[in-house]
């Protein structure tokens, strides 16, 4: 009881950390360690999570891509970006392991025939949508850059598997994990678009351009809390 409740308390931090720990006056100017403890709560959240709930394949491959998260995230930011691929390779491997954490619990459920046709239109809604946001913000994989766009199709697969096994899980009555699967597969794809135009793009307005990176982090670290809440109630 006690770690499922230190679970939800990490969580809770991770979802409003960026708000809070960047204001605090010890941390006041030092961005990274303030995003760093606000990965720290995800992964103190997994950690817990997995206590909770016991060890086992899901929650083992679920905590190595929280930890591959935080590792991405102090590579995305430190030295000003300098080392951006190298979080990016870390985040892609962070993914790797929920589609194998979420395939190794789901098995074929995964695809359940009522649901291909619903997978069919996700997947061609996600492509249409993925040619706006690069028409729209002039995103070019050039350069380093390149390896960014191995990861935006290891980013859709993850989201395709934990989208379509939460719709699973809630048609199941199944509603944690479902939520917990959605919601965080979803704010995922939000907050790494927002990246991809902020970093890699050119917003046609200004204002946008402020906007998605705003966006960012108030997205990305609930989405990674609720993926390591997700092993309470698998």
């Amino acid at each position: 009881m006690v770690f499922r409740t230190a679970a939800f308390v990490f969580a809770a931090l991770a979802f409003i950390g960026d708000f809070v720990f960047k204001k605090l006056p010890p941390l006041r100017g030092k961005r990274l360690t303030a995003k760093m403890m606000c990965s720290g709560s995800f992964v103190l959240t997994g950690v817990c999570a997995a206590v909770a709930a016991g060890i086992g394949p899901y929650s083992a491959f679920m905590l190595g891509g929280l930890l591959l998260g935080a590792v991405g995230d102090f590579f995305l930011d430190y030295k000003e970006k300098q080392y951006f691929i190298t979080g990016t390779l870390f985040f892609g491997m962070g993914h790797v392991l929920y589609i194998i954490a979420i395939l190794s619990h789901s098995g074929a459920d995964i695809l359940v025939k009522p649901y291909l046709g619903q997978l069919a239109f996700i997947t061609a809604g996600l492509a249409v949508m993925s040619v706006i946001v690069l028409l729209l913000n002039k995103i070019h994989f050039r350069g380093k850059y390149k390896p960014v766009a191995v990861y935006s199709l290891v980013l859709i697969v993850s989201f395709l598997v934990a989208f379509t096994r939460g719709m699973v899980a809630l048609t199941q009555g199944d509603t944690a994990y479902g939520i917990c699967l959605v919601v965080a597969s979803s704010l995922f794809i939000v907050s790494d678009t927002c990246i991809a135009i902020h970093v890699l793009g050119k917003a046609p307005l200004e204002f946008f351009h402020r906007m998605t990176g705003a966006l960012i982090n108030p997205t990305y670290f609930p989405a990674q809390a609720l993926f390591a809440l997700s092993i309470l109630f698998v």
